[in-house]
């Protein structure tokens, strides 16, 4: 069953206005096959985009929208890639080590110390978190008495 985006997205030549981020089966030419096309939001693309160009630089509609495309294309390269990674260890999960192991495969080493260094972050502030709730939830433990059940008898009339 296929509902009103997925018909649009597939009949509609330019990108769905309401839904930016898709993941829809169809091909360019708009006939169904067995590839996923994945287009990340507009706006999140703008910011990247905003943040990453000088002030002064202005991007056009049409510029965005194939930044899009592009950043959906690039997702899909790197998500292969660590796909076979990970088969290649006889996992079904990809790992944060099966995408740095695909983003070295694929000649972008460039990046690779820069996206450990943020997975070196990422798990530091995600360990201090689960401390911080175990702290919390210690305390809690320890600040509420402990409650005793009571036995209530009904008296018949």
């Amino acid at each position: 069953m296929t509902t009103d985006n997925e018909i649009s997205a597939v009949t509609s030549p330019e990108p769905n206005k309401n839904n930016n981020s898709s993941a829809t089966m169809n091909s360019p030419s708009g006939t169904n096959n067995t590839g996923v096309e994945f287009e990340p939001p507009l706006a999140c693309v703008r910011r990247i985009l905003k943040n990453a160009l000088p002030a002064s630089t202005n991007v056009g509609k049409d510029a965005s929208a194939s930044f899009c495309r592009a950043c959906g294309i690039f997702c899909i390269y790197i998500t292969a890639c660590a796909n076979d990674f990970a088969r290649e260890h006889k996992r079904q999960t990809i790992t944060a080590n099966d995408v740095l192991a695909a983003i070295e495969e694929l000649d972008f080493d460039e990046f690779t110390p820069q996206l450990k260094a943020f997975l070196e972050r990422y798990r530091a502030a995600e360990k201090t978190k689960r401390e911080a709730k175990a702290a919390a939830k210690a305390i809690s433990a320890e600040e509420q008495p402990p409650t005793k059940k009571i036995k209530v008898c009904k008296e018949d009339d």
